[in-house]
């Protein structure tokens, strides 16, 4: 049975998702390290996961390094920060 892409985000869901996610995101990584997600396994839920850790970086000011399978997504924060960039004040 082949799987279907759900409805995709309007853009204004899309803008909340990405502020709502990159704020969870960062605080599950800053606290463990590596995350997760196996629900995210469509082309649109990868894309939309991989704007929220593109977003996650540019707050952080660190690489957040994304795999991704037909299992779903992982992020990880690597512990060396981006070259040329001071660490962020919410980073430990």
């Amino acid at each position: 049975m082949e799987r279907r892409e759900p409805t995709p985000l309007t853009p204004d869901e899309k803008a909340r998702f990405l502020v709502t996610m990159s704020e969870w995101l960062a605080r599950e990584l800053l606290e463990k390290g590596s995350v997760r997600l196996a629900a995210v396994d469509t082309p649109g839920g990868q894309r939309d996961f991989q704007d929220v850790a593109t977003h996650v970086s540019a707050l952080l000011r660190r690489r957040v390094i994304t795999v991704t399978s037909s299992h779903g997504m992982t992020f990880e924060l690597p512990d060396e920060q981006l070259p040329d960039q001071e660490r962020s004040a919410i980073t430990p």
